[in-house]
């Protein structure tokens, strides 16, 4: 090729470019942000509505029927999914993976604007923000105090530790949660208001009057101009209680401290948290989305350092998250292996090739190659995470094959004393070797057209696999031949070193053995086994088809990052504080196990994205193993032998607990469970017959061996008061119900009348019934209501009843969904999934609905298709390259016919570890018939050679064969010793990707048998055929 020979003329200008290269790989590695999962941002608009005290049923009919038939009409939506609960609405916007982030987020703004009139009064506004998932928590702090109690450390960590850490650069915010939220509580006496005749109203209008600051203007005089402001905000809560509310008929003043008892309290504690047992305020950090975690944490690590020596006394700030532990242990996990990878490839080049001339020119061409590889990831604003080392580790099985190639070459012709060896030697391989890679690349191509969560997760590695193919092709052509020609001199003559060639001698006789032996049974096999070749392969490949469905199937293989949930659900109408025993109860359970590096406890409620739920009868304790380095037992394993004795802890009747390894967050649709089955129902389905269907369901699968964790999303068994008011009586005195209703809202949740100003922070005022004389159906009753005539109490107008409710309603596509969720103990998600489905399809099932498989399944599904889509495409493209190069469909033809049998080794790989098949492994598919049709195109290009130069048809497939034996075996040394690191899998973060590396190996291996005796042979028959019918 011309580039080879410019190499050669000019190789002190490729030295020269070739440092340069190195040096701007380093200063671009350097710049290589650290995380771990690729950019896996998707359009995503979360909305958020708190509506205080209403019902998740009120919700549904006054937000939800509003909101979401807007939001169904914006361009590129994917889906729509919603969660009312107890005071708040969660709409979560999902648009397809080609949406534009930000014009998704201007057509949610326009629909909310369409809207907002129509929601009620006293809903706050609509948070509306952009979401993804790099905004889970970098970081997770716990804040105790062995001084202050539960409402002042708060109170202190919102009011000054929190501006701290939002203000980190990267940080995008913090959110705080536990402990109990200041307030300036107002009880009002109803019998004394009676007595005095003053109305809620007036209570909350005189506050409202008597609170106050308000700019008045501006005064200018001759020099100067003045603000006029009016400062009558409350300074104490003396002023609070000495307000006068009215003149009594005497003349004296009605205070509001002789009518109500005010006390600097707080709101009602909903949540608690708690690190280790020991109760504290928790605050989350959130980063950026172009932000680095690692970065972010060091920041937070710096701030900590800081504040340490200005903590009051008795304040503790303990880590009970970080998310750059992981990252950091992951990616040096995988960045070991990568390091592990090159030294096998470097001394596997050092066994095969002759004088250490030659090993520095291999050597040095990786390096080359590797930092050219960093330079084009920083350009494509790749980061450095599991996937893109993974690619790297990859990369290492190709990355001197063609290298290899065009140094052998140049070797074989050295040896037969060629004085232009280095040049035709180069020249000679340049053309295979373009077009092999080539074909290689066409592998990858599709990857680039094709939208969703494989793309995202797994463009990096192949993106990266195949920069470095490229980068390897240039450095092949060019590098090699440049530093040949300065090492060699330009005769090609190598002066030798008797230590490093005596031991050389032993492996090129061997290798010279082998050869000779192989081209004698090759020979053997073309004329009187051909059928015996075919037979086997064929009857491997069949073997492997039934073996296939032994195999089983997940989505991604789980990461053994120490991450553990211990979830409690209580009978519904269980109060926070008996959920928070049996979370105790957990905790005395799990505090000697091994293996525990910490553990933290969240009671009356439950985490959803970005939002911490109150919800009193549930609750969770995430435990956090030591290091994997550190442990004998992986997560799972851990799981399998310890989740039953914590579960026979729990002495509490009703009370439901799942122990499983958490699910990795921050990807689309995986779900919490490993089974989750839908049941979807139109807004005009009663939910308690959806509830009666979903139990159905479940209990038709509760038996089934392999699971475990049995549970439904939602509980319709929430305890109410119903009030049912005498219509009768009402319209006597005057009262519309939403009188009665409004007056029931503010004295039983409290009706905030403004705001209490200290030391520039403000809390809210709120009038509320006091809590400790309100605790059962009797003191509802006895609810004071006030009208014009007087008092009378709720019991004289109204019945006050037992009854049930949901404690949520979730929502997908305006429809509700109700969700059987399971955790898999045997077997894989695959085949549980359709065993799950097969048992509870023909249920009965409310008009216009349907159940489908969700979570892990429908992911599997969505990117298996992906997947398979990218593989036949592939095939098309390099079909196409392969023709271009051979002017011919025959043997593009024969590639491609011959690619499903190495796939059989890839199968019984998988099938012998015990691993199901993934969205992993099958990348690994794509790995393997890029690296094979690598191979085979150099194989029948040597073939063709000969035959060009009227060698007969037997002995130039015998010598071609022969030729590429010592490259192809060596290469597979390097693939597989490349690959090892990741079959062991004992470095954190490698688990990932030890589907592949299985794969891989095994389709590699069997491919030994494919390339050197079935592939010859296929090629010999289909060419006597040929020869024949041309003839």
């Amino acid at each position: 090729m011309k580039i080879s020979d410019i190499s050669l003329r000019r190789p002190i200008s490729v030295l020269i470019l070739m440092i340069a290269v190195w040096v701007i790989g380093v200063v671009s590695f350097s710049q290589l942000p650290t995380n771990l999962l690729p950019d896996i941002t998707y359009p995503l608009i979360k909305v958020y509505i708190n509506w205080r005290g209403a019902t998740p049923e009120e919700i549904e009919d006054n937000i939800a029927e509003v909101v979401e038939p807007k939001m169904a009409t914006v361009d590129n939506l994917d889906y729509l999914e919603s969660q009312c609960t107890e005071g708040l609405y969660t709409l979560l916007v999902n648009f397809t993976y080609n949406a534009n982030r930000d014009i998704a987020y201007q057509d949610v703004l326009a629909k909310m604007g369409l809207v907002r009139k129509n929601l009620p009064k006293d809903a706050d506004e609509p948070l509306i923000f952009k979401a993804d998932p790099s905004q889970l928590p970098v970081m997770d702090l716990i804040i105790t105090s062995d001084e202050w109690d539960i409402v002042k450390l708060r109170t202190w960590v919102e009011n000054y530790l929190q501006p701290q850490f939002s203000s980190i650069p990267g940080s995008a915010g913090t959110e705080v949660s536990g402990g109990a939220k200041r307030e300036i509580r107002i009880y009002p006496d109803p019998y004394k208001m009676q007595a005095l005749r003053i109305s809620l109203d007036k209570i909350a209008q005189r506050l409202r009057e008597e609170n106050i600051e308000l700019a008045g203007g501006r005064v200018t005089t001759e020099r100067k101009e003045f603000i006029i402001r009016t400062l009558a905000e409350f300074k104490d809560i003396n002023e609070i209680k000495n307000v006068i509310i009215i003149p009594d008929k005497y003349g004296r003043n009605i205070y509001l401290k002789d009518i109500a008892e005010v006390k600097d309290a707080s709101d009602i504690q909903r949540i608690i948290t708690k690190l280790n047992g020991r109760e504290g305020v928790k605050l989350s950090i959130f980063k950026q989305s172009a932000a680095n975690t690692i970065d972010v944490e060091k920041g937070v690590q710096q701030k900590l350092k800081e504040l340490k020596s200005m903590l009051p006394t008795g304040i503790k700030i303990e880590i009970i998250y970080n998310q750059a532990d992981y990252i950091k242990a992951a990616n040096k996990g995988v960045r070991n292996a990568a390091m592990l990878a090159g030294i096998f490839v470097v001394l596997i080049t050092i066994l095969f090739l002759t004088g250490w001339r030659r090993v520095l020119i291999i050597v040095l061409t990786l390096l080359t190659t590797l930092l050219a590889t960093f330079l084009v990831m920083k350009l494509l604003n790749f980061s450095i995470n599991i996937f893109s080392l993974g690619g790297l580790v990859v990369s290492f099985t190709v990355i001197l094959d063609n290298s290899i190639v065009v140094l052998q070459n140049i070797t074989r012709l050295q040896e037969e004393k060629r004085r232009d060896a280095i040049s035709f030697g180069a020249n000679q391989v340049g053309k295979p070797i373009l077009f092999s890679t080539l074909t290689f690349m066409a592998i990858f191509l599709p990857f680039l057209m094709v939208p969703g969560l494989t793309s995202l997760l797994f463009g990096e590695l192949v993106i990266t696999v195949a920069i470095v193919i490229a980068f390897s092709l240039i450095s092949a052509i060019t590098v090699v031949p440049a530093l040949a020609t300065l090492l060699f001199g330009s005769k090609g003559n190598e002066s030798t070193e008797p230590a490093l060639n005596r031991f050389q001698i032993i492996v090129d006789k061997t290798m010279l053995g082998i050869t000779k032996k192989y081209a004698k049974l090759l020979k053997n096999i073309l004329e009187r086994k051909k059928g015996l070749v075919i037979i086997l392969a064929f009857v491997f490949l069949l073997l492997s088809i039934f073996i296939f469905r032994f195999i089983g199937t997940e989505f991604l293989p789980k990461a053994d990052d120490g991450m553990i949930t211990a979830k409690v659900k209580m009978p519904t109408g269980t109060a926070v504080s008996v959920t928070g025993q049996v979370l105790s109860q957990i905790e005395n359970a799990i505090k000697d196990l091994p293996y525990i590096e910490s553990y933290s406890t969240l009671v009356g409620g439950k985490v959803w994205g970005l939002v911490t739920y109150e919800i009193p009868n549930e609750g969770e304790v995430d435990i956090q193993l030591v290091p994997k380095s550190k442990r004998k037992l992986s997560t799972d394993q851990w799981v399998n032998r310890y989740a039953e004795p914590i579960q026979k802890n729990i002495k509490y009747p009703g009370a439901k607990v799942k122990v499983f390894h958490t699910k990795m967050k921050g990807i689309r649709q995986v779900g919490e469970y490993d089974i989750e089955v839908e049941l979807h129902s139109p807004r005009t389905t009663p939910l308690i017959e959806m509830f009666n269907t979903a139990t159905k369901m479940m209990s038709l699968v509760k038996e089934m061996e392999e699971l475990g964790n049995l549970d439904l999303s939602i509980d319709l068994t929430k305890p109410e008061y119903q009030i049912l008011v005498n219509r009768e009586k009402i319209a006597d005195l005057g009262i519309p119900p939403t009188q009665i209703a409004n007056s029931i809202k503010t004295l039983v949740d409290g009706q905030i009348v403004t705001y209490y100003k200290e030391e520039g922070y403000y809390y809210p005022i709120r009038l509320v019934v006091n809590e400790e004389n309100f605790r059962g159906k009797q003191d509802v009753a006895n609810i004071p209501l006030f009208h014009k005539n007087g008092l009378i109490y709720l019991r004289d107008i109204a019945r006050v009843i037992h009854g049930v409710g949901p404690v949520e309603i979730d929502r997908l596509d305006q429809m509700r969904i109700i969700k059987v969720t399971a955790s898999v103990l045997r077997g894989d998600v695959g085949k549980v999934s359709q065993k799950v489905y097969q048992k509870i399809k023909d249920v009965e099932l409310p008009s216009g609905s349907f159940i489908k498989l969700g979570a892990q399944a429908q992911m599997m599904s969505e990117n298996f298709r992906n997947v398979l889509f990218v593989v036949l495409l592939g095939l098309f493209f390099a079909f196409v390259v392969l023709t271009l190069q051979f002017e011919s469909l025959v043997l593009p033809t024969l590639i491609l016919f011959t690619i499903p049998f190495p796939i059989a080794g890839f199968l019984f790989a998988l099938f012998i570890a015990k691993i199901p098949i993934g969205v992993t492994a099958l990348i690994g598919i794509i790995v393997l018939v890029g690296m094979l049709i690598n191979h085979w195109v150099l194989v029948l290009s040597f073939i063709e050679e000969k035959l060009a130069d009227g060698i007969k048809l037997k002995e130039a497939i015998i010598t071609g064969a022969s030729l590429r034996l010592e490259p192809i075996f060596m290469t597979f040394l390097t693939d597989v010793s490349g690959l090892f690191p990741f079959v062991l899998a004992v470095q954190e973060g490698t688990e990932m990707l030890r589907p592949l590396g299985i794969a891989v190996v095994g389709g590699i291996t069997y491919s030994l048998f494919i390339t050197f005796f079935f592939l010859p042979t296929l090629y010999y028959v289909t060419k006597n055929r040929l020869i024949v019918r041309g003839q």
